[in-house]
């Protein structure tokens, strides 16, 4: 009699062994399953960023000078993109609008006027202007404008 009870204890210990190694292995599946959803969210959210900086198309369609009693350029930006921008103007190291948090939306084949941008510092007679445009995600667009 005694040595049947000795026999159940080897079964027993076997038997608590395997169920804290079920758990441990349990516990690090899910540990990995988690760290593995979270990684892959992170990868399609920077593929569809990456998807959207490719597929910015702008381009600077029309810039006018008007001296009345102020001188003032005005830009027009066309977005012939699939997906909307947010841009700047920069004109002779100006950025246009000044402050870091305010870009200017563009839907999707749209065009938009830029804001006036007043020239009353920078003295401008048959001088050239580079206009440099550019976006959040990093594309730029160029136009020279000669002011008459």
């Amino acid at each position: 009699m005694l040595n049947g009870r000795r026999a159940i204890t080897p079964v027993v210990s076997a038997l608590i062994l395997s169920a804290v190694v079920l758990t441990i292995g349990g516990v690090v599946w899910a540990f990995s399953q988690g760290a593995m959803t979270i990684s892959a969210e992170d990868y399609a959210g920077s593929v569809i960023e990456m998807t959207d900086t490719i597929s910015e198309r702008f381009i600077i369609e029309h810039v006018y000078y008007e001296l009345d009693v102020v001188p003032e350029l005005h830009v027009f930006v066309y977005n012939y993109g699939t997906v909307a921008i947010e841009v700047k103007v920069e004109v002779k190291g100006k950025t246009y609008p000044d402050t870091t948090e305010a870009w200017i939306e563009i839907p999707s084949k749209e065009m938009i006027p830029f804001p006036t941008i007043d020239l009353e510092t920078i003295p401008l007679q048959k001088e050239e202007l580079n206009i440099k445009t550019y976006t959040k995600r990093g594309n730029n667009a160029y136009y020279r404008y000669l002011v008459p």
